[in-house]
């Protein structure tokens, strides 16, 4: 695996709202390996949004979190996609994942269990092979050296 299960948290506030981003501790690993040309954005908005913090509901919470750890165990073990970073602001829980092959990546998403319904995303795929959508938002966040 081209990158650890190590993630850094950037915590602040966009539009006089909350926000939260995480990433992978070491995502410059595998940009620099140049396999994974292909950024995949997924979007949960949620249909409950807790007032005072601007994040999804406790109930929607919990299966957010699940979704995305079942993203994590369907699309990163053949090493085709990684799971990059997570924002989650304004009632909106967004997964930025880059891969390399799409139909691979469809497939891995298809094996997600649904046994409780199908959840509420959107997903949207460019070419990206420079990580513009990854960097643009790193560089925003990223800790003064």
């Amino acid at each position: 695996m081209l990158a650890n299960n190590r993630w850094v948290r950037a915590t602040g506030s966009l539009n006089d709202k909350p926000i939260s981003i995480q990433y992978r501790e070491d995502w410059e690993l595998a940009r620099q390996s140049e396999s994974y040309p292909l950024c995949v954005q997924i979007a949960w908005n949620a249909g409950s949004v807790d007032d005072s913090t601007g994040f999804p509901g406790l109930a929607e919470q919990s299966k957010i979190l699940t979704f995305g750890e079942h993203l994590q165990q369907h699309l990163e073990p053949a090493e085709n996609a990684l799971v990059t970073m997570v924002i989650t602001h304004d009632g909106v829980c967004q997964w930025i994942i880059y891969c390399k092959d799409i139909e691979l990546l469809k497939e891995g998403l298809d094996r997600i269990p649904t046994g409780a319904g199908l959840y509420p995303i959107e997903v949207v795929a460019d070419e990206d092979p420079q990580w513009q959508t990854f960097t643009q938002v790193y560089q925003a966040i990223r800790p003064e050296a």
